[in-house]
């Protein structure tokens, strides 16, 4: 395993939630689960460190970041206009049936039994494929590039905002709302619906803010 393979596992463990917030990522013990030298580790987390997904503490070590209050607010004010104006450019740019598979997945059935069952797994794939599609549809690369800048916070922090009561129902509700708005061509609403989908998504993480950070 390369250092860039053990960078994806890794990676794809920490936005999965399996270790806690602040708790230690010793080279050696990793090293050793993977069967990948220290250096192999080594490079990995300096490259999650580039993400924000882990720090280093003089010390101490590295450790799985956590993130204050303020900086999801920040990251929320910047995602509610950038989605918001992705939802906008999608919906002016789009092509008849370039909606078609977006359409399908958020069709009632299976998205709704995984909101009712807490299946969050799906949920999040299902909110991964609408941002991935309105991100290419709205064809500007500055901003899929300053989005992407911020994916993986984006990612844990829709994650634990969705383990909240009730969330994925009213989340679906307001993506079916936006898709609807971005198959009529309407980008004016398209991005109207994202931003307010991102402000409930705010009050959530204000009422939960203990539980989330």
């Amino acid at each position: 395993m390369k250092s860039e393979e053990v960078e994806l596992h890794l990676r794809e463990r920490l936005l999965r939630g399996e270790f806690t917030p602040g708790s230690r990522l010793p080279e050696v013990k990793l090293a050793t689960e993977l069967g990948v030298t220290r250096n192999a580790v080594r490079s990995a987390l300096l490259a999650l460190e580039s993400r924000k997904l882990v720090e280093r503490i003089p010390n101490v070590g590295t450790v799985v970041a956590r993130v204050d209050p303020e900086r999801l607010e920040e990251i929320y004010d910047v995602l509610e206009v950038l989605e918001g104006l992705a939802a906008r450019l999608a919906a002016q740019n789009a092509a008849e049936g370039d909606w078609a598979e977006l359409r399908e997945l958020f069709a009632p059935g299976p998205l709704d039994e995984a909101a009712t069952s807490g299946d969050l797994e799906t949920f999040l794939r299902a909110i991964d494929a609408y941002r991935d599609t309105v991100i290419r549809l709205a064809g500007q690369r500055f901003l899929a590039e300053t989005l992407a800048g911020v994916q993986d916070q984006a990612h844990l922090l829709r994650r634990r905002i969705l383990m909240t009561p009730g969330r994925m129902e009213e989340s679906l509700a307001e993506h079916r709302a936006v898709i609807d708005a971005l198959v009529a061509g309407d980008g004016e609403r398209a991005e109207q619906l994202k931003r307010l989908n991102m402000q409930t998504a705010r009050k959530r993480l204000r009422r939960y803010r203990d539980f989330l950070v």
